[in-house]
């Protein structure tokens, strides 16, 4: 039953209230921190412990508590016999991010997030300072499953046949990995009892519970012949509601999956705010320990069966680089020493996006904060679970889409429908948060208070590869990113991007379930824009090159192969070529990215990794 008690907050409260999140998730990190602190035991145990630099032996230790390496974790203490050490540089999950509609917000502050920045892009990134483009990674027990939109998207079968193709591994078939995938569920999602899902596993799975606008989108999209499908089971070109992470409206990261139900047992030891310095290599090349600091003291820590390195895309590959494992003349240049020559970093792939919008609608068919978001709200959220707070951002559905030459059968765009008005201090957080000076408050401000969606465009299959690279030997320094978008050599991804647009707009306003809401773009050019006739090929090529902005899935930095592949970093199971005992298990692994969202993906990979691992030590 939910509250219809209308008692709105006013609009001065509300922008305070905007301006303060910042503030306010940084009192709870802090929070967070001495809580995390005080639970490892007391204050004079804890300075034993990181003061200690050489009685820490492990079994196993996973480097990086994300999305994968939480799910490797805890399957491997299902054995009560194995001792593993988890190391996470971040701490619990911030209160904040339990709450979905705070998903961009946790990008914010460095306590949750690791602030990183691209390279200056040349053919992106326009309308962005230096066009570095803010690339959010998270920095927590879950990873970024605590900040992002909590879509839950499997990629398309032939995604993981492509893999195994490409591995010479039949293991990474989907039809076999498709068990990992009912492995990982509990769901209760859109398409509960069609018979691809599961339930009884650690992550839930629930329907988007805020909806608006929802439905007329999806009949528009069968106006246009496109199906209304589950895109997590033979996935076709379709539209979709969301099926998200989440439980009651909450949050369901994998830090709730994996590790808070399984935090208290004996063989599971984890360090919170312990970064990794560097992995130990002994002379046979075995991966022997890793250095840390922890709370800013030194420590080392030793693995007698393997280390397992989750960093993500962006910090198993610098890790690496800076144990001395990666590009010879790379690391020579760096000051680092070579002990094995692999193109670590060489082939990183990411989902680029663009938002096309705001599509002014005449009818309240979205969400306007300052208008939807009132003391019922808040009391409906925690108390029922419903309403605007449990959607991240308004998001309500997925539609794939293939451009000309694309299989329908294997989408190569990705549209995510937000129903998200055009609220108060809208475009300020916009700038602020990708760093675009005035672009967002010059285009989008003459529309404040307006319905309308926004729709996210992302090139699901690119071409366009990347880099990653150390900006020097000191392991504090960030590295350097490089996604390179836009550079493949037949500009097929800025075309493909272009047509996207295209396809979406011709989705929007002209169609009569739309058109009833007369959803139609603003009649103004982009800022930097203003030089090409408004809606032409041309306008959506140079608006795509102005808002760029990634969304979220980097991939592919340290691909698996087989043996003599030259981007081959990883073997099919995992391993780390060239060296022993030492494997990398997150999306850095993925030998192209996924067509869809990869922190699915990346909970599967874990999984797997979880058993390669048993197997080999004979624990299954």
């Amino acid at each position: 039953m939910s509250f219809r008690i209308k008692i709105p907050i006013p609009f001065h409260l509300l922008n305070v209230a905007l301006a303060a999140v910042p503030l306010i998730i940084s009192i709870f990190g802090i929070t967070s921190q001495i809580s995390d602190y005080i639970r490892s035991g007391s204050l004079l145990r804890a300075a034993n412990l990181i003061s200690s630099s050489c009685c820490d032996n492990f079994d196993f230790i996973v480097v990086g508590g994300g999305s994968a390496g939480s799910a490797i974790a805890a399957r491997l203490t299902e054995d009560p016999q194995i001792r593993v050490l988890l190391l996470e540089a971040g701490g619990n999950p911030n209160p904040i991010s339990y709450i979905p509609a705070t998903a961009s917000y946790m990008f914010l502050h460095p306590s949750v997030d690791w602030q990183y920045k691209t390279a200056s892009q040349p053919n992106s990134g326009y309308g962005i300072t230096k066009r570095e483009i803010p690339w959010p990674r998270g920095k927590s027990l879950g990873g970024s499953s605590n900040s992002n939109f909590m879509i839950y998207n499997r990629g398309n079968p032939r995604d993981f046949d492509r893999w195994a193709l490409h591995t010479g591994d039949a293991r990474w078939k989907y039809k076999n990995v498709e068990k990992y995938f009912r492995k990982i569920e509990d769901y209760f999602g859109n398409w509960d009892g069609n018979g691809y899902h599961s339930k009884g596993g650690p992550l839930r799975v629930e329907p988007v519970r805020y909806r608006p606008g929802l439905d007329d989108v999806l009949k528009a999209a069968t106006e246009k012949g496109y199906d209304i499908r589950d895109q997590n089971a033979d996935q076709k070109q379709g539209f979709s509601p969301l099926d998200l992470t989440q439980k009651r409206g909450m949050r369901f990261s994998t830090y709730r999956a994996y590790i808070l139900p399984n935090q208290r047992r004996k063989n599971l030891v984890i360090y919170r705010y312990t970064f990794v310095t560097k992995i130990h290599l002994d002379d046979s090349r075995r991966a022997v320990g890793v250095s840390y600091l922890r709370h800013g003291v030194k420590g080392y820590a030793s693995a007698s069966k393997e280390i397992i390195l989750s960093g993500g895309t962006i910090n198993s590959p610098a890790l690496l680089m800076h144990s001395g494992i990666g590009p010879k003349e790379h690391l020579q240049q760096v000051g680092i020493r070579p002990l094995v020559d692999l193109p670590v970093g060489s082939t990183l792939q990411d989902h680029v996006s663009t938002a096309i919008g705001p599509f002014i609608l005449n009818k309240p068919e979205s969400l306007i904060l300052h208008r939807d978001v009132d003391v019922n709200a808040i009391v409906n959220f925690f108390r029922n679970g419903i309403g605007p707070l449990t959607s991240p951002q308004a998001c309500v559905g997925v539609g794939l889409v293939s451009t000309p030459g694309h299989s329908t059968d294997w989408p190569n765009i990705m549209y995510t429908v937000a129903s998200l008005g055009m609220f108060f201090g809208l475009p300020y957080i916009l700038d602020t948060a990708f760093s675009t000076g005035k672009l967002a408050d010059t285009y989008l401000g003459p529309h404040v208070g307006k319905d309308s969606h926004v729709i996210l465009v992302t090139l699901g299959l690119p071409k366009s590869r990347g880099f990653i690279r150390l900006k020097d030997n000191n392991p504090l320094s960030q590295p350097i990113i490089d996604p390179q978008y836009f550079t493949d050599a037949q500009d097929a991804d800025i075309k493909a991007m272009v047509k996207g647009v295209q396809l979406i707009v011709d989705l929007y306003e002209n169609t009569t379930a739309l058109q009833k809401l007369d959803a139609h773009l603003p009649p103004t050019n982009l800022p930097g824009c203003e030089n090409y006739v408004l809606r032409s090929p041309e306008y959506y090529e140079c608006f795509v090159k102005t808002v760029t902005i990634t969304n979220y899935h980097p991939a592919a930095s340290c691909p698996m192969g087989r043996p003599y592949d030259p981007n081959a970093v990883v073997d099919s199971q995992l391993r780390v070529i060239g060296v022993k005992g030492l494997r990398v298990a997150d999306a850095s692994v993925m030998p192209y990215v996924t067509n869809t969202n990869t922190n699915a993906p990346s909970i599967m990979i874990g999984e797997m990794c979880a058993d390669m691992v048993k197997k080999t030590w004979n624990l299954l």
